[in-house]
Parts: C-alpha cells; structure tokens; sequence
C-alpha cells in the first residue's frame, strides 16, 4: 500500500474543506446552499466591525462590558446581534460616527412581570447607542436580539434602521441613547 495516494487524497480533502471553512479574525462558515456565515464574539472590551463583516452575527459572549462599533455606514450592509449570557455589565451597539443613529425599535419582554413594552429611537435618528444595561434595557436574560441594517449610502443622520427582541426585568425604558445610558 502506497502512502503517496492517501496523502494525494487527503491534501485534495483538505484543499475542498479552505472552500467552507475560514479563519481569521472571524470565523466563516459556508453553509448549505452557499450562504456564508460570519460569527463575531465580543469577548469583552471594545469591538471595531468592518465592511468585511457586513452580515455577520455578532455575539456578547461574554459577562463583562462589551461594545461592539459600528463601520462607516453603506447602503444594504446588516448585522444581526445576540446576547448569550446575562451581562455584569453595558453591553453597547454604537454608531461610528456622532449623529449617524438609529431609526425603528425594539419590544421588551419581561422577566418579572406579566408585560411588554416597546421603545422606538428618537425620530431625529441621531441616538448612536442602544445600550443593554442587564436589567431594564435589555439583557436580563440570554437571547435578547438586534438587527441592524444600513439604510443610506449617505453621510446623515438616520443611517441605520434596527429592529429586535429584548429581555428585561423590572419596568422597561429605551435602550436608545445619545450617549450609552
């Protein structure tokens, strides 16, 4: 028995598996049907997105304050973020740029009490944060969700529309700020 073949075969295996799997700052996975994939973790402290990671699901894995920034904003870009852990401390969704805000809202489901809530973004689209404080503004619980999408190509206020689902305890208020809450 040749090793040589075997070798052959496994270099072309691996050659076919680089076409699904990548790794880098972010890990890319090609899913069925040619969707592709990218997961970005927080893991805490400050994280910069780029064009590159335009739809991308980005995860708060970790307890402690996590930010994720937003990249300059074009036209179609979209992020998807979840909250996998109940947070010590903010977990923020920021803006690149000063008043290139949020335009839509969120419903919060409560964990104490029988209620929910919305909060929409101030109509002006200048609030830059969306701020998940554990408690109140979301992140009581793992499985708050936000969805961000570019909607201008254009350097504005209004530059992003959002939409999601959060988990709060006690009386909701708006995870929308101008600065982080």
């Amino acid at each position: 028995m040749s090793v040589q073949p075997n070798k052959a075969r496994l270099l072309k295996l691996l050659a076919g598996l680089r076409s699904y799997v990548t790794f880098g700052t972010a890990a890319r996975v090609k899913l069925g049907g040619g969707h592709l994939n990218t997961v970005v973790l927080s893991g805490g402290g400050s994280t910069t997105l780029t064009a590159a990671n335009s739809g991308a699901t980005c995860i708060f894995d970790t307890a402690a304050a996590s930010t994720f920034v937003l990249p300059a904003h074009e036209l179609g870009m979209r992020f998807t973020f979840i909250q996998t852990i109940i947070n010590t401390a903010d977990h923020v969704i920021q803006a690149a740029t000063n008043d290139h805000g949020f335009l839509g809202g969120v419903t919060l489901t409560n964990t104490t009490d029988d209620q929910t809530d919305t909060f929409s973004t101030a109509t002006d689209g200048n609030n830059d944060f969306i701020t998940l404080n554990a408690t109140t503004t979301g992140g009581a619980a793992a499985g708050s969700i936000i969805h961000v999408y570019a909607i201008l190509d254009s350097s504005a206020a209004k530059c992003w529309a959002v939409h999601g689902s959060l988990i709060v305890s006690g009386d909701g208020a708006t995870p929308f700020g101008d600065s982080q809450l």
